[in-house]
């Protein structure tokens, strides 16, 4: 036995000698407690993440408006390299790129969807989520590329898989992280469509468009509430305290809309105005900034 493993023979030994019943049971009581309480941030978590929306669900809700495509609102696939070196990073993008994959599929631009799925794998394999994001997926994806049901289909299930394994080998960081990208995303795009609408349409028929687009916008309300309670239920680092903190301002913009008094008191049209918008466009335009700079 060479004094490495002596040493620690005889630690063991000492801590065990230490160790009264007292102090054993209180260990028992303490390690108990730990357990329990890992068990319930976990089952809070996975309540949380039941009532986030999916990858497809801004995209496709935003092309049943009749909102024109914007390719430039699309996180540049050359970016993908940037995030090789931190892990943070890594997930929150891998998000942001499944929705973006969800955009595309949900206006036909099939091939362009499959070019993103295949080229974010890297981030995939950074993450140990190759599983999900794998050449079987990718195949079955590139199968179905003339039905867009399917494809929203598969992008949320990657996901869905994606988090359910960080779950399940206990990474609970990187999976707030996935969905947050996500989530982020959709609404980045939500928010720059209706800032970016043209205004030389004719006002009946902008309006029959903004309307649904920003209804969107508004029903994200609760989901950032939900997406701040997750985050803030992880491991907190300084990437994770300055996205809390950034949404959380995102939460107070959401406050001064007051949507409810403005449906009372009959003024809802006014949610239509770029203005009125304009802090919560303005906030969730940094904050993906932040995230994918």
């Amino acid at each position: 036995m060479n004094m490495y493993f002596r040493t620690l023979t005889l630690v063991a030994f000492l801590a065990v000698v230490a160790c009264s019943p007292e102090k054993k049971e209180d260990e028992n009581k303490n390690s108990e407690a730990f357990d329990k309480a890992q068990q319930e941030v976990k089952e809070q978590i996975s309540n949380v993440v039941k009532e986030m929306p999916s990858p497809s669900e801004i995209p496709f809700l935003l092309m049943e408006t009749g909102a024109d495509f914007d390719g430039s609102l699309m996180h540049d696939l050359s970016s993908v390299s940037n995030y090789s070196s931190n892990n943070n990073e890594a997930a929150v993008n891998l998000g942001i790129y499944a929705t973006d994959v969800a955009y595309l599929s949900a206006y036909e631009k099939s091939q362009e969807a499959l070019k993103y799925l295949t080229e974010v794998r890297p981030l995939a394999d950074q993450l140990a989520l190759s599983g999900s994001f794998d050449p079987q997926t990718v195949e079955r994806f590139e199968r179905n590329l003339s039905n867009t049901d399917s494809l929203a289909q598969i992008v949320n299930e990657a996901i869905n898989n994606a988090d359910d394994h960080l779950r399940k080998t206990d990474r609970p960081k990187v999976a707030a992280l996935l969905l947050a990208g996500s989530f982020i995303e959709g609404l980045y795009i939500a928010t720059a469509l209706v800032e970016n609408y043209p205004n030389d349409l004719p006002a009946e028929t902008k309006k029959l468009i903004l309307i649904p687009m920003v209804n969107v916008i508004i029903k994200q309300e609760e989901p950032l509430i939900d997406l701040i309670e997750l985050l803030e239920s992880i491991e907190q680092d300084d990437y994770i305290k300055t996205m809390v903190a950034d949404l959380k301002e995102l939460k107070e913009e959401y406050k001064n809309l007051n949507v409810q008094k403005l449906l009372d008191e009959g003024r809802g049209d006014e949610l239509l105005n770029d203005k009125t918008l304009d802090k919560v466009t303005n906030q969730m335009g940094k904050i993906r900034d932040g995230i994918t700079g």
